[in-house]
């Protein structure tokens, strides 16, 4: 379980960096494009899609870490009302039920569609569009590896957390909410 830790720093530093540049650079094309669209009347169209492609590498690069950092949707009111050894388990049974399926279509069919854009050599259908739409497409398939490798982490976790989770009593159990 230990040797997962580099997994979750790999899947954090990954979503880090494509955050700390996809960001900025998502900004500074959208600015371009306003005011090449107002003042310049130059065309727009690969302005308009690389503010898509950053947007859409942009989710698929930081999914991992957003999970990770517990910041995916969850339904509070009701997790809250469960004890840890609950919480663990649903979270372990929701990767194997519903995570690793997700992710492994998302390396599948992703991983298809970006291979088949470079074999075709796909660009956009616009005339001006931009060229070398495998390179966005290819996120797909890196996302699906990054939120399996992040889904692994926590469930490994929470392995961990049910199998110490003879030694401490849980709180809600016990009715002490000092206890640890």
């Amino acid at each position: 379980m230990q040797g997962l830790v580099w997994l979750g720093v790999l899947v954090r530093t990954v979503g880090v960096v494509a955050a700390c540049i996809l960001i900025p650079g998502q900004i500074v094309v959208a600015l371009l494009y306003l005011g090449g669209r107002r003042f310049f009347r130059m065309p727009i169209t690969p302005l308009q899609e690389l503010e898509w492609h950053f947007f859409f590498a942009l989710v698929f690069l930081t999914i991992g870490a957003a999970l990770l950092a517990d910041r995916h949707v969850r339904i509070d009111i009701v997790r809250e009302r469960l004890s840890e050894r609950t919480r663990a388990k649903i979270e372990i049974a929701g990767f194997f039920l519903a995570l690793m399926p997700c992710c492994i279509a998302l390396v599948y069919f992703g991983g298809l569609g970006a291979w088949n854009a470079f074999i075709i050599g796909e660009r956009s259908p616009a005339g001006l569009g931009l060229p070398w739409r495998w390179i966005v497409k290819s996120t797909i398939p890196i996302g699906g590896l990054l939120l399996f490798s992040a889904g692994l982490v926590i469930t490994a976790h929470n392995i961990k957390k049910l199998r110490n989770a003879g030694d401490v009593p849980d709180r809600r159990e016990t009715g002490n909410r000092n206890t640890p």
